[in-house]
Parts: C-alpha cells; structure tokens; sequence
C-alpha cells in the first residue's frame, strides 16, 4: 500500500496509509455549542452537587443524612459520566490500527486508552449495525451528551464489537468499505 497524506472521508474520519499500516482515526469533537452545553451542564451539575454535600455536612437529622447521602452518590455517578463525555468530545477519538494479520481497536481520550487486538483471521460479520429509528435508544444514542451510538461491529470470538460512534448513515458506508478493504488487505485469508 503506498504512503501518502492522509485522506479524510467524511466530517470526522481520517485515513492515512503507509507501507505496512492503514490507521483509521474517527474524531469526536462537537461544534462549538454543543461543547458550551456540556460546560453548562457540567456547571450547572456542580452547582447541584455543592448542594448536597453542603446540607449533608451540615445536617445533624439521619433521616436527612441518609438522604443527601444517597442524592450525593447519584451526583457522584452522573458527576463522572458527564466528564467523562466533556473529556471525550474534546480529546476523544477511535483509533483503527490495521497492520498484517492484526486490528487494533482503541478508544483513545488523547493518547491513553487500552486497545482490544483483534486477528483479522478470526473477525467476521462485519458491518453496518441495524438500529429502529423510532426507538428511544436510537434518540439517545445520537445525543452528543452520550458517548453511545456505534455504526459498525463485527464477532470475534464469540462476541460483537461496535465501533464508529456517532456518524451519519453517509460516512458509515464510507467507513465500512475503508475498514473492508484494510481487512481484505491485511488478513491471510
């Protein structure tokens, strides 16, 4: 495969060849409003939290203790998610690494993340992932608060792996006969 400069198919997806290496990166930023409303919720999220602990720390009633305790670890939690949401719009990218014989798939925040190796020998059913329209979860899944919304999987061993978050039905198509020639390319099949 020859090298070349990279080339971006779709709004976020970029491939760049070299010799011995296809790697695929699907970007995960959001327009700019989209990131003012995530830093608004984070805000306004915080604001909340505040709250809880404040009149947790200050309360002497258990009944009271015991409430704002549970609100606090509700907060916590929904805290962490949103983030790590904000973290993933603006740092955040799927990386597809393909090299002879091998897939590393990876959700990277920047450069950390762990990658899931995959023998492209023993990867099958790849392709678009089917998804109700009229569904809640498919509603939910292309919100930009969620880090859901997986265009494309494929088995490997027994499991089904997703990846592709979040991109039209136009730039899927793009990226599945990307991901089909780079496993055409590099497996020993």
């Amino acid at each position: 495969m020859a090298q070349g400069a990279p080339l971006f198919i779709g709004e976020r997806i970029q491939v760049e060849r070299a010799k011995d290496q296809v790697t695929i990166r699907i970007s995960q930023k959001v327009k700019g409003w989209q990131e003012a409303m995530l830093y608004t919720w984070l805000m306004a999220w915080t604001f909340c939290g505040s709250v809880f602990i404040y009149s947790l720390v200050t309360t002497t009633v258990s009944s009271e203790i015991f409430f704002f305790s549970i609100c606090t670890a509700v907060w916590l939690y929904f805290f962490y998610r949103i983030l790590r949401v904000l973290m993933w719009r603006k740092r955040g990218e799927e990386v597809l690494t393909f090299t002879p014989g091998k897939l590393e798939l990876k959700n990277a925040f920047g450069s950390k993340g762990s990658a899931l190796e995959i023998e492209l020998d023993k990867m099958s059913q790849l392709g678009m992932v089917n998804q109700d329209p009229n569904s809640f979860f498919y509603f939910l899944d292309e919100s930009f608060w969620v880090m859901g919304g997986d265009r494309l999987g494929f088995a490997y061993k027994g499991k089904k792996y997703r990846f592709g978050k979040q991109l039209s039905p136009r730039d899927a198509q793009q990226l599945l006969k990307s991901v089909d020639s780079a496993v055409k390319g590099f497996s020993g099949k």
